[in-house]
Formats: structure tokens, C-alpha cells, sequence
């Protein structure tokens, strides 16, 4: 029912009260009430076998919390805030999706961290589009199967509240005296056109050109073209237009460096998640009181994945709020969020935004000495203090060895291994990029995207996962590459073993996302280009193609440079074919019969390690059985 009040004023006393488990809340922090706009039956009515049907609850928490408390105090410029009665107000998008009858509940929370507002861990683990309205929507139906409630908590302080369940934004106050600091955006275009544009994160302090900078270069080792003041102009305080200058391709870097004002407390968003997860798990007057969860675990996919390793490392999970999280494709990065002028959008690539605010030390869960700096921190240093770390899965594709020197998160950048700690594990999808492709597009990449698979493994692991929370039931060992046993290694061909494709025109990346001052490593290739170490599903154990955590950009485009989140695959010929050392499709499976049982064999495997389940096995033996790539 629109407009509908759940709770006023919530003492924190009576939180305390009604918990289900011996840590307390800690105070500073009060949810005011939360509005509930609709409540509503998920996937059209549709009944899962286990789960029974769903219903999604969409809602706006209205918060305010303690700026003196000592667990509010790091989030940046909390102390500069609008304040009333002493405290800080903000609001932020709320989404559930449970069962609507409680017997059915698995009493297992999954709070997704969206990414830019949007619902991602759907399409890694359920196969679907992350929208909640249709039957189609939910996809394999998976974590419905399995009980369990999913819950989107906005976080992201420049993404609008939506109020419609669609994306889970914010209202954040901005600060409230007059703060003026340095901007910077970064934009690629990947077109020709003759002008551009920029929308800026921030309004201008001022529209004089003479306190901002514009330049263009067209790789991130170039130096800097500085853009004559007569070819740019500012649209207002929050956009700038540009004449393009001759001589760049599409894929150049420009560069608008200003002065900004009216910073947004972004920090506020860990606030968020801690608080509202708290009252969701513990409150009388949760949506999910008949569903008291046992078991909550956080996940994040790639930005929201950065975000959660960045709100572990700095306290936001000091009184345990998640038992468990899972960061997948993050790599070795954390956020830019709880600083001053935060981009939270913005993250490194070796081509884009080379150097953003989260490359920085620690990168391991570990602690570990910087070789860098000389200081000692590690994303669990504070949780270890507190004895609030949860039990975490970090979870990667190969592309974040290449663009996120996920390599950093077991080493410690001077070439030596480190030892995790006993709470965590490390796996990496074998050969896949970013996020799986569809179907086989370049774009402005040289070669095709990957279309490798990665969530078979994804609902593998989340299943070890909640074992691991609930039971205490130890998962699969780490599946990582290491530099004792020789599967992390330098970036080039001759040291990685990718086979040498320029007879059939595929070139060997020259490049990589380096960090000045630290080793990078890649994972150690097969003769097919295939990673040795890792979750390698059948995709890759049985493969068709060559497939790849990179992909470069093609000509026109930044030549050569690392394509942003893609990786490639690479097919076999059908048959041999002079300058491909790789065996043919016909040398490696003579009927679909023989592919089938590789794949059948690869994935059984898998199932016996706790790696994939016995659904996934079956779907991969009937897609062998039919797949037209493969003689009959």
C-alpha cells in the first residue's frame, strides 16, 4: 500500500531486545521509518518447487544516524553534514524479494550490493535478466529453488532514488558549508563524431575556463594535448562541449580537470547497507520478521564487488553484520566512494582511467607489509581486530588478472605468495572475461567477446558458501593461481605460453594494467590458451575455442590498448588450417558423440570436487549432444 509507514522512530533499545544472535547492534543509528510504495507477486505467480511462490516488497527506508558516534565518524566529511536534533538524514531504495510463505523460507538473506543501481547477481546465478515482473524473468528459477530472500539496498549516492523497485538509489545530503576542491573526469567515446561532451560528477565552482583544464592523448603512457580554450566551452556548471581536435581516433583519452563544489556525503552509502541490513535481519518490524534470517551474506558483482571488499576493510561489518560475502569480479580493486568529490562510477582500466582512487594498497585480505610504502593493512585487518570477518568467497574471471591485477590479492607485489586467511577462499573461473557474453560480438574490439560461462560455478559456490556460514562445513580449497606451483606469471606470450595465432591474424596483447611500483601477473596458459589453474568448467576443459581474459582494441580505436571488460574467443577451425597451431574441432572430437562425453566427463569432475552442481552437469551433456559446431 503506497505510502504505508512500517515503523516510527524504532528505539534502538527495543532492536537490541528482539535479536536472534549475541552481537548487538551498535547504537548511533535509528531507521525513522520505512514507506513501503508496493507489494506485489514476483515472476507473474510463479510457484518454485522449494521456494513456492515469491513476492517483491519495494520500499524507502528513511535513516538517519549519529555523525559523533565513533562508527560514523570515517565516513568523509560526515562532520559537515545538515544536521537536525544532531543527526544526519538520508533515504535510500529498498527491494525485496522473498517467499510469501514463510514455511518455504530457507532463512538465508542475500543482500546484493547493486551495481549502478541495477540487480546483477540474478543474471550470474538464476540466469536471468535481474527483472523481478515475469515469469521469463526468473530465469533457472535457482535461488528461488532454494528459499532463500534476496534483498537490494541502495548504496550508490549518485544514483536518484527510483521509489519503483527498478534501480535501488539514494537521496544523500550534500555538504553543507562551501567546500571547492580538484575534479577530474574521464571519458573515451568510441566514435567519430566531429564534437563531444561531458556531463561533470559535480557542478562547477566557477565557469571561467581559467581555473579548468581539457586535454586529449591517445593512450594512457602519451602525454597530454592540452584542448585550446577556443574549442571547448562550458553547457552550465554541470557540462562541458568540445570541437574534437584532428589527429586523434576514437579511442582517445580526454581529460577535464576543474574546480568543483557541493560535494555529496557518498561515504554514506556503507552506512546504508550496514544499517538497513541490520534492521532487515533484526527489527520486529522487518519485512522479514516471519523469515528471521540465520544466515546473511553480502555479494557484489564488479563495482558493487569493489565496493563490498572497500566496506569490509574500512569497519562497516565491525558487529557482523553479513556472516558471509562473496565479491566476484572485483580483482584486486577497492571503490572510490567514501572520500571527498567520490566518483563511485569510476575504476581502472589499463586504457581508462588508469590510476583511480581504489589502486591503492592493501589489495590482499591478508596483512601484509606494502612493498611500496613500507606500511602494513589488509582488507581484513580491522574485521580480524574485531573478530567480525565474515567467511568470504572471492571470486574472479581471468579478465581481472588483465585489467584488475587480481594477481595482487595472493601476492604480496613483490613476486612472493602470501597465505589467505583460514576464513577466506579464492577462485578463478578459468578463461573467462568480465561477465560472460551472450553471443559473439566485437564492437570495437579486435576479435569477438568471450561467451565462456560462469554461473554454473557462481551457484556452486554460493551453495558451499552458505554450508560453509550455517554448518560451518568447509568448502572446496582455493582455486587460484599461485607463483609457488608456477600458474602466475609475467604478461608476455613467452612467459604465459599463449600459442602464437598471427598466421590466422590474432595478436598478443602488448599491454596490461600495470601499478608503478608493483608485480602484475597473468594466469599460466595451456597450448590452447586456455588457463591451467581454476575453476575450469567445460566451456574451457572441452573447449571449441580458445577463449580469453583480453581482448585489444582494433584499429581506429585505440589500436592495441586493452578492450575495456572484454575478453575473446578465439574458434578452432573445423578442420586443420595452415598457421593455426591449435588442433581442429575434427582432431580433437571426430563425432558430437566424443565431445560429449569430454564434456560429460569435465563437468562430472567438477561435480565430484563440490564445484558444480548435478544440474549443471546435466545441462552441459544436453548442450554437447547438440551442439551443430561439432561434427554429427
Amino acid at each position: 500500500m503506497p505510502g504505508l509507514r512500517l515503523l516510527l522512530l524504532l528505539p534502538l533499545a527495543l532492536l537490541m531486545s528482539c535479536q536472534m544472535v549475541t552481537r548487538a547492534p551498535a547504537p548511533g543509528w535509528q531507521l525513522e521509518r520505512m514507506d513501503i510504495v508496493s507489494r506485489s507477486p514476483a515472476f507473474g505467480g510463479t510457484v518454485f518447487e522449494g521456494g513456492g511462490a515469491y513476492e517483491t516488497v519495494v520500499a524507502i527506508a528513511h535513516m538517519r544516524i549519529d555523525p559523533r558516534h565513533p562508527a560514523n565518524r570515517d565516513i568523509a566529511d560526515i562532520d559537515k553534514a545538515p544536521t537536525a536534533g544532531g543527526w544526519v538524514r538520508y533515504k535510500a531504495d529498498v527491494v525485496i524479494l522473498r517467499p510469501r510463505d514463510a514455511a518455504n523460507a530457507s532463512r538465508v538473506l542475500l543482500v546484493e550490493l547493486p551495481n549502478r543501481g541495477r540487480k546483477l547477481f540474478p543474471q550470474m546465478v538464476n540466469d536471468a535478466s535481474g527483472m523481478l515482473a515475469t515469469a521469463a524473468d526468473a530465469g533457472n528459477g535457482f535461488t528461488m529453488r532454494r528459499g532463500h530472500t534476496m534483498a537490494w539496498i541502495g548504496w550508490q549516492g549518485n544514483i536518484a532514488l527510483s521509489g519503483d523497485g527498478t534501480l535501488a538509489g539514494t537521496d544523500f545530503p550534500i555538504a553543507a558549508s562551501a567546500i571547492v576542491g580538484a575534479s577530474v573526469e574521464e571519458s573515451v567515446f568510441n566514435n567519430h563524431e566531429p564534437e563531444g561532451s561531458m556531463v561533470l560528477s559535480y557542478p562547477a565552482a566557477s565557469l571561467d575556463q581559467s581555473g579548468a583544464t581539457l586535454t586529449v592523448r591517445p593512450n594512457a603512457r602519451a602525454p597530454h594535448t592540452v584542448v585550446p580554450a577556443a574549442s571547448w566551452s562550458f553547457k552550465g556548471p554541470s557540462q562541458i562541449g568540445f570541437v574534437r581536435p584532428r589527429g586523434f581516433d576514437a579511442g582517445a583519452i580526454y581529460q577535464f580537470t576543474y574546480q568543483a563544489r557541493d560535494p555529496k556525503i557518498m561515504g554514506l552509502g556503507m552506512a546504508a547497507v550496514r544499517d538497513i541490513t541490520r534492521f532487515l535481519r533484526h527489527a520486529p518490524d522487518s519485512p522479514l520478521a516471519d523469515i528471521r534470517p540465520d544466515a546473511t551474506i553480502a555479494v557484489g558483482v564488479s563495482q558493487s564487488g569493489r565496493f563490498l571488499r572497500d566496506l569490509i576493510w574500512q569497519g562497516f561489518n565491525a558487529d557482523m553484520v553479513f556472516d558471509g560475502a562473496m565479491p566476484l569480479i572485483a580483482g584486486s580493486r577497492k571503490s572510490f566512494v567514501n572520500v571527498r568529490f567520490a566518483q563511485p562510477g569510476r575504476y581502472s582500466t589499463q586504457h581508462l582511467d588508469h590510476l583511480a582512487y581504489g589502486d591503492r594498497f592493501p589489495f590482499s585480505y591478508a596483512v601484509t607489509k606494502d612493498p611500496v610504502s613500507g606500511r602494513s593493512d589488509g582488507i581484513f585487518a580491522r574485521c580480524q581486530r574485531t573478530r567480525s570477518c565474515p567467511k568470504l568467497m572471492h571470486v574472479d574471471s581471468s579478465l581481472e588478472f588483465w585489467q584488475g591485477r587480481a594477481s595482487l590479492v595472493v601476492t604480496d607485489g613483490a613476486g612472493s605468495d602470501i597465505a589467505l586467511p583460514a576464513n577466506v577462499r579464492a577462485y578463478l573461473m578459468s578463461s573467462t572475461q568480465h561477465m560472460a557474453a551472450s553471443r559473439s560480438i566485437a564492437g570495437f574490439c579486435k576479435y569477438a567477446s568471450n561467451t565462456a560461462q560462469q554461473g554454473p560455478a557462481v551457484r556452486a559456490l554460493l551453495d558451499r558458501l552458505v554450508d560453509w556460514v550455517r554448518s560451518g562445513k568447509e568448502p572446496p580449497d582455493s582455486r587460484f593461481p599461485r607463483m609457488a606451483d608456477s600458474m602466475l606469471t609475467p604478461f608476455e606470450r613467452g612467459a604465459a605460453g599463449f600459442p602464437d595465432l598471427r598466421g590466422i591474424g590474432v595478436d598478443y596483447p602488448g599491454v596490461i594494467n600495470e601499478l608503478d611500483g608493483y608485480q602484475v601477473h597473468v594466469p599460466m596458459v595451456d597450448a590452447d590458451g586456455i588457463d591451467i589453474a581454476g575453476i575450469r568448467l567445460p566451456d574451457v576443459a572441452a573447449p571449441l575455442a580458445s577463449h580469453t581474459g583480453w581482448n585489444v582494441r582494433r584499429r581506429g580505436y585505440a589500436e592495441g590498448e586493452l578492450c575495456d571488460l572484454t575478453g575473446a574467443s578465439i574458434p578452432f577451425s573445423a578442420t586443420p588450417r595452415a598457421g593455426d597451431p591449435r588442433l581442429s574441432i575434427s582432431q580433437r572430437y571426430p563425432t558430437r558423440i566424443a565431445y560429449a562425453k569430454a564434456v560429460a566427463l569435465a563437468a562430472r569432475e567438477l561435480r565430484d570436487q563440490g564445484l558444480l552442481l548435478q544440474e549443471d552437469v546435466d545441462r552441459y551433456i544436453e548442450r554437447a549432444r547438440i551442439d551443430q559446431r561439432v561434427n554429427p
